[in-house]
């Protein structure tokens, strides 16, 4: 597979996978580090009525597991091209990955909007009508 074509790919595949395991850890649950910033503490436990931010370890799985199987992807797309190193995508294979990358995308950003609004009572306050008191 030509340079420019394995970056492509490699490309896409690291983007979507940054979103698609940002997401992962709201649908698996997984148990992540979280930051206590009165604590200035890092900690597996999510302790009730004590602020913590899970974003930093939600930040580290996401990139950590995209880095991952785009290492994997890596070494599959190096072996099964490995006879024909200067074989490059057909354009249909091109727009079929940059398609699905953006479709991958543009899903998770969708889910992650939709978990903080409900998260956070927007969704309620715009179908009672914003009571904010400017």
């Amino acid at each position: 597979m030509k340079k420019s074509d394995l970056t492509y790919v490699l490309t896409a595949v690291f983007t979507s996978a940054v979103g698609f395991f940002y997401c992962g850890n709201r649908w698996w649950n997984i148990n992540i580090p979280r930051y206590y910033p009165l604590e200035h503490t890092w900690k597996m436990v999510k302790e009730k009525g004590v602020p913590s931010q899970s974003w930093y370890g939600m930040q580290i799985f996401a990139f950590a597991a995209a880095a991952a199987l785009t290492l994997l992807v890596y070494f599959a797309l190096k072996f099964l091209y490995s006879k024909n190193p200067d074989k490059s995508l057909s354009p249909t294979a091109h727009k079929i990955i940059g398609l699905a990358a953006v479709g991958v995308i543009v899903f998770c950003m969708g889910y992650i909007l939709k978990f903080e609004f409900s998260k956070w009572g927007i969704f309620t306050e715009i179908k009672n009508g914003c009571s904010c008191q400017p």
